[in-house]
C-alpha cells in the first residue's frame, strides 16, 4: 500500500447509518469514508476530491439523489456508484442504474452483501489506467469566483495586478480542467460544483503562494 493513495468512498445520505457501517468494517488501509447529507457539498466535493466509490441512499433523500448520481458520473465517468432505495422500488432501481449506478440494493439491505459490493467495485479500480484529477490552483479558484461575479479578463488583471495575457491563460486552464466548451457552461458547471463566492476580494496583490494547489477539478482521463 505503500506510496498510492487510500482510495476515497463518499456516502451521500440523510443518516450516518451506511457510512457508520463502512467505517467500522472497513479495515483503514482499505479506504477512507466520508458522508455528506447536502447535495451541494456531495457534488462540490467530488468535483474537487473526486472519490473511488460513491454510495447514494436514494432512499433517504428523493429528491436530489439521482441527481448526485447523474452529475457524479458528468463530472467523474470512471468513478463507481451504488444505489440503495425503498424496498421493492423497482422504478427507482431502474433509473439509478441508467444514471450511472454500478449495482442497487433496496432496503433493508444485508450488511455482508453491501460489503462485499463496495469491495468488488473498489478492486476494480485502477491508478495506473487513469490519471489523478488535476489541481485548480489558489489563483485560479479567485480568477474563477470574479469570472461568476462578471468580471471582464481586464477588470480581473486590474484588481489582481495581473497582466491581461496572465488572467487569460489562468481562465483557458480553467476552461479545461472544468471541462467547459464555453462561457455559459463554465459558469454552469462552477455554479453547480459550488465555487460561487460572492465575496472575493480584488485588490490584495497575490503572494508567492497563488500557485499553490487548492480544490482539483476534475478532468478527462
Amino acid at each position: 500500500m505503500t506510496g498510492r493513495p487510500r482510495k476515497r468512498i463518499y456516502v451521500f445520505e440523510q443518516e450516518a447509518g451506511f457510512r457508520d457501517l463502512l467505517e467500522n468494517s472497513l479495515a483503514p488501509q482499505e479506504a477512507s469514508v466520508s458522508g455528506f447529507s447536502q447535495h451541494l457539498e456531495c457534488i462540490a466535493e467530488i468535483a474537487i476530491r473526486p472519490c473511488d466509490l460513491l454510495i447514494v441512499d436514494w432512499d433517504g433523500c428523493p429528491a436530489e439523489g439521482l441527481n448526485v448520481i447523474e452529475q457524479a458520473r458528468r463530472l467523474t465517468p470512471w468513478m463507481s456508484s451504488l444505489a440503495i432505495v425503498e424496498h421493492a422500488a423497482v422504478d427507482k432501481a431502474i433509473r439509478a442504474m441508467r444514471a450511472g449506478a454500478q449495482d442497487c440494493f433496496d432496503k433493508p439491505v444485508p450488511q455482508d452483501r453491501l460489503l462485499t459490493a463496495v469491495r468488488t467495485q473498489l478492486a476494480r479500480v485502477d491508478f495506473s489506467a487513469r490519471r489523478r484529477p488535476r489541481a485548480l490552483t489558489q489563483m485560479e479558484v479567485q480568477i474563477l469566483q470574479l469570472i461568476l461575479a462578471g468580471r471582464t479578463s481586464y477588470e480581473i488583471a486590474d484588481g489582481l495586478h495581473r497582466s491581461k495575457r496572465t488572467i487569460d491563460v489562468h481562465r483557458k486552464n480553467i476552461m479545461r480542467k472544468l471541462q467547459a466548451t464555453g462561457l455559459v457552461d463554465l459558469i454552469k458547471r462552477a455554479l453547480g460544483m459550488g465555487f460561487a463566492n460572492p465575496q472575493v476580494p480584488t485588490g490584495d496583490k497575490p503572494g508567492p503562494e497563488e500557485d499553490r494547489p487548492g480544490p482539483p477539478a476534475a478532468e478527462p482521463a
